[in-house]
């Protein structure tokens, strides 16, 4: 049933208009005599749209120029979920010279200042990202408002000159992978958080209404050019003062804070930073948008490119017009003896495939085999550039330092500024900060010295000072690191960046450890991994030697359908369970706690600090990831780089694990094979588990976890 037609008063635009009409009425109820109704309504030939799905007969109709702001969402989301196309569709905010995702491009596409009530635009489009409790009035009022810039005196003409976006003219298959695309991006933006809690180091300091502060973790830091607002509160003696203000200088971590009005620091006071609102779009975001927009406008033919075709679109043939990466054989050269999964990978990396996946479970050296191809293809005589990137700074480090290690050391590590800067300890001659790159073509070859490896990044890729680095070193030979971990649709700006110099690409990774960042919440969102006809040729590596054998049988068993072998001196126990009886899991804001295990846990770090053992603990739960690092401080055992949530240590290894499972009635992380294989497969030498026996043998016994305690047997336990 349609509800009731109504009436709205628009207050966006400065000249007063009528009353609008509107008529709501649901998809399956629409008749052609409510198109018809609405066609009477039309004036200039121009229909403005909102995210409210409109029928067939109008979208295809090209007479009718159909206007929106975010066209591109819009088309693609016709086709997506309705099987709908839509010709002769005008994307307003083509129209500014501003960035799409900035209130200064509605502003300009709704006409300019001079003719809009500012504050009511912002009011119209706040929120935004969130269409599912976008109000009827709203959507209404935002497609009228297309409809009537569209119409000004002012703008007509320039509306005009806009591309037009016809999907109706696009293959399906083609059709179906921008539509996709555009949809994976817009709710992967949906999916950032509204608020951060900004994590602060205690050593923090105020003068004349500037307060300064060190940001403690990398994921939580404030950053440049952020113009969200920042809350800040004191707690004193039970009571809180609070303040709003936003950055005005960011060194690394070291930020900078200008206050309305003075903030008073009592002694013994705490104070906590939030910074309200969504982060922007990064570069390569914005590039990924971008891309997907002139695709569907025909202004760009990024599906024409060879490569994107060998990813989204195998059914069509693929014309290189790119040199093979190799034009004789290259012979394996490495310091180190490689096993014979090894040795296959490295010969695909070295070969004239235009495109390799290799798949490593953990400890089997996808790190080695990228050190092996890379000391083989510089070693070649060949003149032709690598290109190392990874999703996390912490892969790239692994890279670099097992180059490192193998005496390579002609390479360039470039890392933006204050990222993880004591990561870099081992390999700092190596490091170009990306805000001290050079922007002199003489300068440039300089700072690079003839360097054909270069380790970054993928979204540093995007960053536009990295483009004329791209012609001295251009990116030929690609290996992507934890490729597992990327969503397939942001490697887009890498491939239309460099159309022209993209030889080969090669993805490394393993399904079965962390999935791209908002797998479990967007259905089908895929890695290289995921997508069958790249995955199907897949070299797995086959031979572990980081996990004590046991270990490392128990994981190829249950994780890797028992094609994962194990070579370790230690073969015997290497898995102590602690029952922590004292210890429940709490509620800690959005996360989890369990102060029991706390303890347990820093127990097992101190007799490890004695004994001169290299240890790191690592939880699910990031409430409880603080409160370890706590009380390591408290108790005076070295705490930096030492507590891990999971998903931040894959790639890392250290001698003896110690993890805190944190639940004790609800199973929660567990579930998650994948990071529970990731945080149960990181000690070179042993790991202790802190839990509840009776939840682990109980409510969890079918996870990984319950297997694990299952198979070590009750002589693994230990009550704490």
């Amino acid at each position: 049933m349609s509800d009731p037609p109504y009436k709205i008063v628009q207050d966006v635009f400065k000249t007063p208009h009528a009353p609008i009409s509107v008529t709501s009425c649901p998809l399956a109820s629409l008749s052609r005599d409510n198109l018809e109704d609405l066609l009477r309504t039309v004036n200039g030939g121009i229909i403005g749209v909102a995210p409210a799905y409109g029928s067939n007969y109008v979208l295809i109709s090209p007479s009718l120029s159909k206007v929106a702001f975010q066209m591109d969402v819009l088309a693609t989301s016709l086709y997506h979920d309705l099987g709908l196309r839509v010709c002769s569709a005008v994307d307003l905010l083509s129209f500014s010279t501003a960035s799409r995702q900035s209130f200064q491009a509605i502003i300009d596409s709704m006409g300019g200042i001079d003719v809009l009530e500012k504050a009511n635009v912002a009011e119209l489009f706040r929120g935004d990202e969130d269409l599912e409790n976008t109000s009827t009035k709203q959507v209404a009022l935002q497609a009228w408002a297309a409809c009537r810039a569209a119409t000004l005196d002012h703008m007509a003409q320039c509306v005009q000159l806009i591309p037009r976006i016809d999907t109706n003219s696009f293959l399906e298959t083609r059709l179906a992978v921008f539509a996709k695309l555009v949809r994976d991006m817009k709710c992967l933006s949906a999916l950032k958080p509204t608020s951060v809690n900004n994590e602060i180091v205690e050593d923090y300091s105020i003068k004349n209404n500037e307060l300064t502060v060190v940001c403690a973790r990398f994921k939580t830091r404030i950053m440049s050019q952020d113009l969200r607002t920042i809350k800040i509160d004191v707690l004193y003696g039970g009571n809180q003062q609070s303040d709003y203000c936003r950055s005005t200088h960011v060194d690394g971590r070291t930020v900078r804070l200008t206050l309305d009005k003075p903030l008073h620091l009592p002694s013994g006071s705490t104070v906590s930073l939030t910074t309200i609102g969504k982060e922007a779009l990064t570069n390569a975001e914005k590039e990924r948008v971008d891309i997907t927009l002139r695709a569907l406008q025909r202004t760009s033919f990024i599906a024409d490119n060879p490569f994107f075709k060998a990813i989204w679109l195998p059914q069509e043939v693929s014309i290189w017009t790119t040199d093979i990466p190799f034009s004789r054989p290259v012979p394996i050269w490495f310091s180190r003896q490689l096993n014979a999964s090894q040795n296959q990978a490295v010969e695909a990396i070295v070969s004239n495939d235009r495109i390799n996946i290799i798949h490593g479970p953990p400890g089997t050296g996808k790190t080695t085999v990228i050190a092996a191809a890379v000391s083989s293809i510089t070693r070649s005589a060949w003149d032709t550039s690598v290109w190392l990137v990874a999703q996390s700074n912490v892969a790239v480090k692994n890279i670099a330092e097992k180059l490192a290690a193998v005496d390579f050391l002609a390479f360039k590590l470039i890392v933006s500024k204050g990222e993880h800067e004591h990561l870099y300890d081992k390999i700092n001659p190596n490091l170009i900060r990306s805000d001290c790159l050079e922007q002199d073509v003489v300068a440039a070859e300089r700072q690079f010295l003839g360097s054909q490896v270069i380790l970054c990044t993928l979204s540093m890729l995007s960053n536009a000072r990295i483009f004329l680095i791209t012609r001295i070193v251009p990116l030929q030979i690609v290996i992507v690191d934890e490729a597992s971990q990327v969503q397939v649709g942001d490697f887009l700006p890498m491939i239309s960046l460099f159309p022209t110099s993209l030889r080969k690409l090669v993805f490394i990774g393993d399904d079965n450890q962390l999935a791209p960042y908002g797998q479990g919440d967007i259905p089908k969102l895929q890695s290289v991994f995921e997508m069958e006809h790249l995955r199907k040729n897949a070299i797995f590596l086959d031979t572990q030697c980081i996990m004590p054998t046991r270990l490392g049988t128990f994981i190829g068993n249950n994780v890797y359908d028992s094609r994962l072998k194990s070579v370790h001196p230690n073969r015997f126990r290497c898995c102590r369970f602690l029952d922590v009886r004292r210890g429940r899991e709490s509620k800690s804001g959005s996360s989890w706690a369990n102060e029991g295990e706390v303890w347990a846990a820093i127990a097992e770090a101190k007799k490890c600090d004695n004994q001169g053992r290299s240890f790191r603990i690592i939880t699910p739960y990031d409430a409880q990831r603080a409160r370890l690092e706590d009380a390591l401080q408290r108790a005076r055992i070295p705490w930096e780089d030492r507590v891990f949530c999971v998903d931040s240590f894959q790639g890392n290894e250290a001698d003896y694990i110690i993890i805190s499972i944190v639940r004790t009635d609800k199973i929660g992380f567990l579930n998650e094979k994948r990071r529970v294989n990731v945080m149960l497969t990181r000690c070179k030498k042993g790991m202790t588990i802190c839990t509840n026996r009776a939840f682990v043998q109980g409510p969890a016994k079918q996870t990984l976890v319950g297997l694990l305690a299952n198979d070590v047997g009750p002589e693994a336990w230990e009550v704490v």
